[in-house]
């Protein structure tokens, strides 16, 4: 038990100096926890410890919450369906950059597909707690990003759904894919059931003084804390059943709350429980999960040297692909305008906690792909979480001089 201590010490410490070289550069703090968390990883400070593991879950989780709290709902549901053509045209070019680099460096069919899996899913938090730290969490092309983002991983999910089965199963009949129907439909209905829980809930359940509502006003709000905890935690639990990650089930849990919901009396807690779940996402508990991101990227000379070509073929396709698609779709099928445009681009290059999935299923536990395509991946997906935060800030001035 002591090594725990010891270890939540150096991670808390690291948040700390982050956020100190963060202000000294004018740079964006989670650049730092990742560029931190590699260095912890890479001197094998940083333990695989599950304990800690499910620290930075929480910290997601809050963070996600955070950001929906934040949000307004009436602009999130305009944002939707402004959304469609953004998160669709947004995952195929990532995937076509996947699977197009693994088949030039000669790589199976197999491996090109797992390939454009991993690129396929947008890192919505990543994003956003970038553009929080940029002070940009409120422009139109966050609210496209969150949209956009949510609709990506609801096809990312049904892609994984898809074609990890057939992967798995060896993949071709006579020469042909063969699609597991009844996956697909199944992916297809827990969909349909997560969206109409936040419906049912955030419409009939939540905004009575009798139901979830009675939680935050018991006792004068004095355990409204506690009473918003238990519905993020419904939701994320709920979000994990039907196959999303819990951090996308709390962001909704947070989007249903509106100020009202906090009146006792002449007192409204709202602007309380957001100072306090903001200070526990954004500045305790979210940043260990940026820090154990970084920590998963080890650096081995022999790997790096065999394999920074397709490293950096890989990255520069997906960056450009990544960047032009979402821009272009964003202005022309969701009429956003340029400097929104762009910047939903930038926005929708990290990838996303789905890549780690489809790497520890084909990687870990089934060795589909060589060590050499696992750190390739590994290292892409680093690199374009990297170029998120740095980007950001970079096109800062541009957007608002624009």
């Amino acid at each position: 038990m002591h090594y725990i201590w010891t270890e939540l010490f150096i991670l808390f410490l690291t948040i700390f100096v982050a956020k100190i070289l963060a202000k000294k550069t004018n740079t964006v703090d989670v650049l730092w926890y990742i560029v931190l968390g590699a260095v912890l990883g890479n001197l094998h400070i940083l333990s695989e410890d599950h304990r800690i593991e499910f620290l930075g879950e929480i910290g997601i989780i809050l963070v996600m919450f955070a950001l929906g709290f934040e949000e307004n709902l009436s602009n999130f549901l305009k944002g939707v369906k402004k959304a469609w053509g953004i998160a669709i045209i947004g995952a195929i070019f990532p995937f076509l950059a996947g699977f197009l680099s693994a088949k030039f460096f000669g790589f199976s069919t197999n491996s090109a597909l797992i390939w454009g899996l991993t690129m396929t899913a947008t890192a919505v938090s990543l994003t956003m707690v970038s553009l929080k730290s940029l002070g940009l969490e409120k422009t139109p092309a966050a609210t496209g990003i969150m949209t956009s983002a949510v609709v990506d991983d609801v096809l990312s999910l049904i892609g994984v759904a898809v074609l990890l089965p057939i992967i798995l199963s060896g993949n071709t009949q006579n020469g042909n894919l063969v699609v597991d129907f009844e996956k697909l439909m199944n992916t297809f209905f827990d969909v349909l059931a997560f969206f109409g829980f936040v419906y049912l809930v955030g419409k009939f359940i939540v905004p009575h003084k009798k139901g979830i509502r009675y939680l935050f006003i018991v006792d004068r709000g004095n355990y409204a804390v506690l009473g918003v905890f238990i519905l993020v935690f419904l939701f994320g639990d709920v979000a994990h059943i039907l196959g999303f990650h819990p951090a996308i089930g709390a962001y909704f849990a947070g989007l249903i709350l509106k100020a009202e919901y906090f009146e006792v009396g002449n007192q409204n807690r709202a602007k309380e429980i957001e100072k306090i779940t903001n200070t526990m996402a954004f500045t305790v508990f979210g940043p260990v999960f940026f820090i154990l991101l970084g920590g998963k990227i080890i650096f081995e000379p022999h790997i790096l040297k065999e394999v920074i070509i397709p490293t950096l073929t890989l990255f520069v396709l997906v960056l450009v692909f990544q960047v032009l698609s979402a821009a272009f779709a964003a202005k022309y099928t969701g009429g956003y305008s340029s400097k929104d445009s762009w910047l939903i681009g930038f926005g929708m290059l990290g990838r996303a906690e789905l890549a780690f999935i489809v790497l520890n299923i084909t990687y870990v536990q089934n060795h589909l792909i060589s060590q050499e395509e696992f750190y390739t991946l590994m290292f892409v997906t680093f690199l374009l979480n990297i170029s998120v935060p740095l980007l950001l800030k970079w096109y800062k001035p541009i957007y608002e001089s624009e």
